[in-house]
């Protein structure tokens, strides 16, 4: 409920000196009243504003089982469920000893009767003999020229086989995999190797190890960055990362298909200058409105209607105000109205038709200096970037795609609190672009790091 605070800008009278007041003093005493009165404004969360959940204060987590009370347990309704289901590409097959000798219902001698397969039970293992360290030798050969004497030497090993010994492309994967995609942290990488492969290895080589990795992906990267910019859509955030105390910058630029992750000291318009030089001129840019997005080079523009709706939510549980709800409910409905199947020229109609309807809620006045006006002023401002995803069937009326690459840098965050250097967290946000990336497409991450590591093309 609202609570109301007066604010104490003349003097406030008790009950008995308002006894000796006048008509007039007293119709001036409640005009003060009236003049100074305020409403205490709700606190912000995450479902109205943009403030993450998990900075929520003191705020009841919200029950998000579907599972009604006393029901069976097991998954909710709806969930597609899977199972482990037999194989016919066997590696070993035991078959269990036949030692009846008479039927357990007569006595009859069973013994010259053929047996039949009555049933077939199936184990899914590991062979841990195969996933042990195995050693590789490359041995280079050289041919003195009998001529002038030249050694001719052909030194031409794989990229990855250094000199004396080094990690194979199996091994590396595995530190890439579990650092990147699991977080799991150097000195358990270290403890996970040695317990499960005998492999010693130390901290510092499981770092050498994940730079060696970000330099190899680099080819891929750009080609993940040359296909963004020429794309028809492409979703910008950016989110604030510790490194060595210092606060730093990750800018993601993402789309259906590539997912590109960079860091920067810097939150403004020349990290996307500096990435995109002749920007995105083919593409609906879908972003926040943050003020690094005022001078892009795009098709068009799209805000996160998810940020506007949690705004609408804070302006109507400070006002009530029917401008507010209606807002909201048109926003709503133009969303459900984004997933039909429709054709260009009526998509084309229904934006003008939202427009027309936006357009009447704007001119509706409002108090001054209220959250309705806050958010009024804000709707004209940005007028043309609402209904823009309208006219496209692939441009989404959100940035939440953006957010889910965004979240896995978070929880790195969360489970190290912080990156120790910029070249950490540049070949963090290198790989992590390349999973990503391998993940929209649907291709085996685990066997897309070993790919980098073969030298092969990946995208």
């Amino acid at each position: 409920m609202k609570k109301e605070q007066i604010k104490y800008r003349f003097s406030v009278k008790n009950k008995d000196e308002l006894d000796y007041l006048t008509h007039e003093e007293l119709l001036n005493y409640v005009k003060n009243l009236t003049d100074n009165l305020v409403q205490e404004k709700p606190p912000k969360n995450s479902t109205n504003s943009g403030i993450p959940s998990g900075k929520e204060i003191n705020t009841p987590k919200r029950n998000q089982s579907t599972r009604k009370k006393g029901g069976k347990s097991g998954a909710v309704f709806g969930h597609n469920g899977t199972t482990l289901k037999q194989t016919d590409t066997l590696c070993k097959i035991i078959d269990i000893e036949y030692n009846i000798n008479n039927c357990k219902s007569c006595g009859y001698d069973l013994t010259k009767i053929i047996k039949k397969l009555k049933e077939k039970r199936q184990v899914l293992d590991l062979d841990l003999q195969d996933t042990l360290q195995k050693i590789t030798q490359y041995q280079s050969y050289s041919k003195e020229c009998s001529n002038c004497g030249y050694n001719n030497h052909d030194n031409s090993y794989p990229v990855i086989v250094a000199p004396h010994i080094s990690y194979g492309k199996n091994v590396m994967a595995i530190v890439v995999y579990l650092n990147v995609v699991h977080y799991v942290s150097y000195k358990r990488i270290v403890e996970t190797l040695k317990t499960m492969y005998k492999i010693e290895i130390s901290e510092g080589t499981v770092d050498n190890l994940l730079k060696k990795a970000s330099k190899l992906s680099q080819t891929e990267i750009t080609k993940i960055v040359s296909q963004l910019e020429v794309s028809d859509m492409v979703g910008i955030d950016e989110t604030g990362v510790k490194v060595n105390g210092s606060r730093d910058w990750n800018w993601v630029f993402q789309n259906d298909t590539c997912t590109y992750i960079v860091h920067n000291e810097s939150r403004g318009t020349k990290v996307i200058n500096e990435e995109f030089k002749d920007g995105f001129v083919n593409a609906i840019v879908v972003h926040d409105n943050y003020s690094s997005y005022s001078s892009l080079i795009a098709n068009g523009e799209q805000l996160c209607l998810a940020h506007k709706v949690r705004d609408l939510n804070y302006a109507i549980e400070c006002d009530n105000t029917q401008v507010m709800k209606n807002l909201k409910l048109l926003l709503k409905e133009a969303m459900l109205d984004h997933k039909l199947d429709l054709l260009q020229e009526q998509r084309e109609v229904l934006k003008e038709q939202y427009l027309l309807m936006f357009d009447k809620l704007l001119k509706i006045e409002s108090i001054p200096q209220s959250e309705t006006q806050k958010q009024l002023n804000s709707f004209k401002k940005a007028r043309d970037k609402i209904f823009t995803f309208l006219l496209y069937s692939n441009v989404p009326p959100d940035n939440n795609g953006s957010k889910r690459a965004i979240r896995n840098l978070k929880v790195k965050l969360k489970v190290s609190q912080q990156f120790k250097s910029p070249q950490g967290v540049k070949d963090y946000a290198t790989l992590r672009s390349l999973i990503d990336t391998a993940r929209k497409r649907n291709m085996n991450e685990f066997e897309t790091i070993i790919n980098i590591f073969s030298g092969g093309s990946v995208f």
